[in-house]
């Protein structure tokens, strides 16, 4: 064959690959041109899949299909046939005599049925000498190459090479741009791949899917307690426990944050079950640097029929739910339904009118009184948060500007106020003090402490005139800047109370270590005292808080034989509807003699 021919016949094939050709596309040509170059000959171009260690069919010509999907998954060995023996020895093997050649012993019969009687046989090999694939030659008659044809052969091998080492790193870059660098989970590019593959495939024509957003709990609240690189470490675990009990998941991807997406091809029951069982592997304790770090995880989930309506709307459902998880407690995986519809869309709605009550002065804030229980003397007053309309109450508006970043600016109002009312009520008030709610997302925000100290200085009020009333939480005990900030504003003067004592995360801790000088017993062991473990909670509660130097009030009292048995225990003082709920400012001052 003339070389300008065969130059010809490269370089069309160079431009195939320059081009960007499919693989396939390109070892069909090589075969053809090969076949071109030998007329009596049959190609066959094996790709080698490393992960399964077989030969995938990769490019041919004039070889029946038959024939083709034959050898589809052929294993390399010594006796394979010469395509399989020449992957297994990384050498050419040459059968002039197929019936004779003791490498095709297990396929003579299979040979003999497409009239094949030589082979010629070369491996694919990369620059490293690494496996790629095998260039197969197959003749009707019996013949040995001459010199010439291996040369020509080297070179189709060497195009092969080419075309093979390109397609793999391609898929090399295309699996890396859809894959999460940190996790080594799926990315978004991923899920947008498998999205089109399940919406383009006939065989999902009316079948449910599930799609689930899993979002790790509090996990800003990590990033600031562990550091970016323990938070990493934690994220990475998190994505080993769900990759790991995904349960027949068609994708499992990370969307970037602390959010994963995972994909089912069931829905119902099964599919909750499945992300039930992720979110209690997650939930397990993780050890980073010897220390025992608590995660949990949150779940919304969706019913997607593929070939029906696009992912995002799926996607879109899930993070409802998802809310709607974080809103009952967290920790727990919600079905996308109306139920969970209506109330997302109220406590958007709820996010609305606090956020226009926040800029119009539409935040009135109510004083509860505390009491000593002794005389029913009025001690101090609890200054809370209340709409002006009245439209939304407290325990659903408070919660929802936690949510949505809305509690900084709440809690700085009510400071204000409160600063406010000592500042211009000081003869009256005389020795009572007030106290004001502060929230965790306060305390572990960029200078918590110097922000509070600012707003009660701006009204010329002292911090020691005001109380702070902090809920207990994991949070305080845990070495992040809430812990540094109550430490600051106990220094500025601000008098520190443990709320809600008895109901968050190591109550003992707290009271040893931080610089509180007050608890209030939650009103939830109030209501038992009418039992004996609720007298014995209360007991407890306080027998700690005296233990610790501390004073404790009661909350919640609602009757008048809880403030007897709370003073028979040694109780000083309560709050509680027995006396008063939380009124204006007019009407709270009211109570006060003279």
């Amino acid at each position: 064959m003339r070389s300008e021919v065969v130059l010809a016949g490269q370089q069309r094939i160079l431009d195939l690959l320059a081009a960007g050709a499919q693989l396939p596309d390109s070892l069909n040509a090589i075969a053809r041109f090969s076949e071109q170059a030998f007329p009596s000959m049959l190609a066959s171009v094996l790709v080698y899949d490393s992960v399964h260690d077989v030969l995938r069919r990769g490019g041919s010509c004039s070889l029946p299909e038959s024939f083709v999907e034959a050898v589809d998954g052929l294993r390399p060995g010594p006796q394979m046939g010469s395509c399989g023996t020449a992957a297994f020895c990384r050498t050419r093997i040459v059968s002039e005599d197929i019936a004779a050649d003791p490498v095709w012993v297990s396929f003579r019969e299979f040979a003999a049925g497409y009239r094949i009687v030589s082979a010629w046989s070369t491996p694919v090999l990369d620059p490293q000498g690494e496996l790629l694939g095998v260039f197969g030659m197959y003749y009707q008659e019996r013949r040995m190459p001459s010199p010439a044809e291996l040369d020509l052969v080297d070179h189709l091998v060497h195009l092969a090479a080419i075309a093979i080492g390109r397609a793999r790193l391609d898929a090399t870059l295309e699996r890396r741009s859809a894959t999460d660098d940190l996790t080594g989970l799926g990315n978004r590019v991923r899920m947008q791949s498998v999205a089109e593959h399940l919406s383009e495939d006939p065989v999902n024509d009316g079948v449910d899917h599930a799609v689930a957003i899993v979002d790790l709990d509090h996990f800003h609240l990590h990033n600031l307690t562990l550091g970016h690189s323990g938070a990493d470490a934690l994220l990475v675990e998190a994505a080993t426990r769900l990759n790991r009990s995904a349960h027949g998941a068609v994708l499992r991807a990370r969307l970037g944050g602390d959010q994963f997406v995972v994909v089912l091809s069931e829905n119902g029951i099964g599919a909750q079950r499945t992300i039930e069982g992720v979110l209690s592997a997650i939930a397990d304790p993780v050890e980073l640097s010897g220390v025992s770090v608590g995660l949990s995880a949150s779940a919304g989930l969706a019913a997607w029929r593929p070939r029906e309506r696009p992912l995002d709307d799926a996607l879109f459902e899930a993070v409802e739910a998802l809310a709607e998880a974080k809103r009952l407690g967290r920790a727990r995986c919600v079905s996308f339904g109306d139920t969970a519809r209506t109330q997302l869309a109220g406590e958007r709605q709820v996010a609305r009118v606090l956020s226009r009550a926040l800029a119009d002065g539409g935040v009135e804030p109510h004083l509860q009184p505390i009491v000593r229980l002794a005389d029913g003397a009025i001690v101090g007053f609890e200054v809370l948060a209340r709409l002006v309309d009245g439209s939304v109450p407290p325990g659903v508006f408070v919660p929802v500007a936690e949510e949505n970043g809305l509690i900084h600016e709440l809690g700085q109002q009510v400071l204000a106020f409160a600063s406010r009312v000592v500042a211009s009520q000081r003869e009256q008030l005389g020795a009572i003090r007030l106290s004001v709610n502060v929230s965790i997302h306060q305390l572990l925000a960029l200078d918590a402490a110097a922000r509070l100290v600012a707003v009660v200085e701006r009204h010329g009020v002292a911090p020691g005139s005001i109380d702070l009333e902090v809920t207990e939480s994991y949070w305080l005990d845990a070495d992040t800047p809430a812990r540094d900030a109550l430490h600051q504003l106990r220094e500025a003067g601000f008098g520190l109370v443990l709320d809600d004592f008895g109901t968050g995360y190591a109550s003992l801790s707290h009271l040893q270590h931080l610089p509180f000088e007050r608890i209030k017993v939650d009103r939830s062991f109030v209501e038992q005292l009418g039992t004996d473990r609720g007298r014995a909670l209360c007991e407890v509660a306080l027998a700690m808080a005296k233990a610790c130097g501390l004073s404790v009030t009661a909350e919640g009292v609602a009757r008048p034989r809880e403030a007897e048995l709370l003073g028979a225990m040694g109780y000083v003082t309560g709050q509680g509807f027995l006396w008063s709920p939380a009124l204006p400012l007019v009407d709270a001052l009211a109570l006060l003699p003279g």
